[in-house]
């Protein structure tokens, strides 16, 4: 039986040729063309007539006169090599710049054994580009890695890496030699061996495309403990469906123990300000009791009840200091704690029987800044203790009514009573009650108006929404 691989083809060569997409010259010793294929012509645009029977050199009016051409195959007939592979670049006056890749044999005539030069030629002068475009571009992502300052790998699919930032070298202490073409899990001593890590890469990575905020925190070498959080993103590269992982690492361990710092320093300032409002309240409460104590030892009705007013006041500062503490708060207070506290102590205080006096509240729950909320806190004591030292006077039950609501830029408080009204006849009091009450309101640069009847009396208080810094046209998402 014949061996089929060594039995001759039984195919006109000429047919061969005409399947090649290579343009093929046939060259005499003195490189004189011979013989041209039809894919040379039509890819150099040239016509058979001129180019058959010419010197190589001489083709298209000298423009194929190629040193980089002619002398690799003249050398191919004095020394029996071969060219493969061999680019020439080109600008041809009639087609432009072209980019070849030749291949060249010797071979002999069948008959005087003369020399002859096979010649292909590959217009790839598109392939050219496009790999000139793709070096290029390469050029410019290597640069923009390099020029990051934090660290970054680029990852192949199967999680080698291709590429590394300078900043990654630089943080790590690391060379190129120990880091391009490992697999990640092998870099270093297995720190990036992370098992969550590598399964978000592999598995969460293609369904999402991006890794964010993914916290390592490990003790590597040369550099020591680091918290780093990672941020992968996936990359498709068309044509080919490959895949590219880039991993960007950040260094949060100096921003990590800042915030650490930054952290017990408040928890610190917080015990030390509870710890102040402690020693205020049981101050406050101290001067309350002695104050007390020494209004019972007095005889005269309005000395006492003088004591009484003192008392409130204190209390209604102690009450700021109480909802500071209770809040962990250092500058703020919640207006309807902190006011419906003061009003159900004054009330207490004042009414023989409990339950005598309704209470009815209804107040926004809004902050109020310790600088608002000192002067208003001592209003609404002085509006409340009048209403009850009056609009109560002689009878054992009744109501006080409150109520504060925020509008469009300001606050408006309503306090009023169920009593037979302020009599214009009699004397009215000028104390010290009053006194303050319109100091406090001026500092608070509010208006206070008061409309009384049989059916009771009411005081309205409107105030400006200000912002801690003091400037009106604050939202109400902040302190008062």
């Amino acid at each position: 039986m014949k061996d089929s691989s060594s039995t001759p083809l039984a195919i006109d060569p000429a047919e061969i040729i005409a399947t090649l997409r290579e343009g093929l010259l046939v060259l005499t010793e003195d490189l004189t063309v011979e013989y041209a294929s039809d894919r040379f012509l039509q890819t150099f645009g040239v016509d058979k007539t001129e180019t058959v029977g010419q010197a190589l050199a001489d083709l298209g009016n000298g423009q194929w006169n190629i040193p980089a051409l002619l002398e690799p195959l003249s050398e191919i007939i004095a020394h029996n090599d071969t060219l493969e592979d061999f680019e020439v670049e080109h600008n041809f006056e009639h087609i432009g710049r072209k980019v070849m890749l030749l291949n060249a044999r010797k071979t002999v005539r069948p008959g005087n054994q003369s020399k002859l030069i096979l010649l292909a030629i590959d217009d790839v002068t598109e392939a050219a580009a496009h790999a000139r475009e793709v070096f290029h571009l390469r050029q410019l992502s290597e640069g923009i890695v390099d020029t990051l300052r934090e660290p970054l790998l680029v990852l192949d699919g199967q999680l080698r890496v291709i590429g590394a930032s300078r900043a990654f070298y630089r943080t790590f202490q690391v060379e190129a030699e120990q880091t391009i073409g490992e697999q990640l899990v092998g870099l270093g001593d297995g720190q990036w061996a992370n098992a969550e890590l590598i399964r978000l890469l592999t598995e969460i990575i293609p369904e999402h495309t991006i890794v964010e905020d993914f916290e390592i925190d490990h003790d590597f070498p040369n550099i020591g403990r680091r918290l780093i959080l990672l941020n992968a993103r996936k990359i498709f590269q068309e044509g080919n469906n490959t895949k590219t992982l880039l991993l960007a690492m950040e260094d949060i361990t100096a921003q990590r123990r800042l915030e650490d710092e930054r952290k017990e320093a408040l928890d610190h300032s917080h015990r030390l300000m509870e710890e102040l409002n402690h020693r205020v309240m049981n101050s406050l409460a101290m001067i309350g009791a002695v104050i007390t104590m020494e209004g019972q030892t007095l005889t005269d009705l309005e000395c006492r009840a003088a004591f009484s007013s003192m008392r409130n006041r204190i209390n209604s500062v102690g009450k700021l200091y109480r909802n500071l503490s209770q809040t962990a708060s250092v500058d703020t207070v919640n207006a309807d704690i902190y006011l419906g506290s003061i009003l159900k102590d004054t009330i207490s205080s004042f009414e023989d029987t409990v339950g005598a006096v309704k209470l009815d509240l209804s107040i926004d729950a809004i902050p109020l800044s310790t600088r608002t909320a000192v002067p208003l806190g001592l209003i609404v004591n002085e509006l409340a203790t009048n209403s009850l030292k009056y609009a109560f006077k002689n009878r054992d039950k009744g109501l006080l009514g409150f109520k504060l609501e925020v509008k469009t830029n300001r606050i408006e408080i309503n306090l009023w009573d169920d009593g037979p009204g302020i009599d214009g006849k009699a004397h009215v009091e000028s104390g010290i009650g009053q006194k303050l009450i319109q100091a406090f309101v001026q500092q608070l640069d509010g208006e206070l108006s008061v409309s009384s009847g049989p059916q009771g009396t009411r005081h309205v208080l409107k105030l400006p929404i200000i912002e801690p810094s003091g400037s009106e046209h604050a939202t109400h998402d902040g302190p008062i």
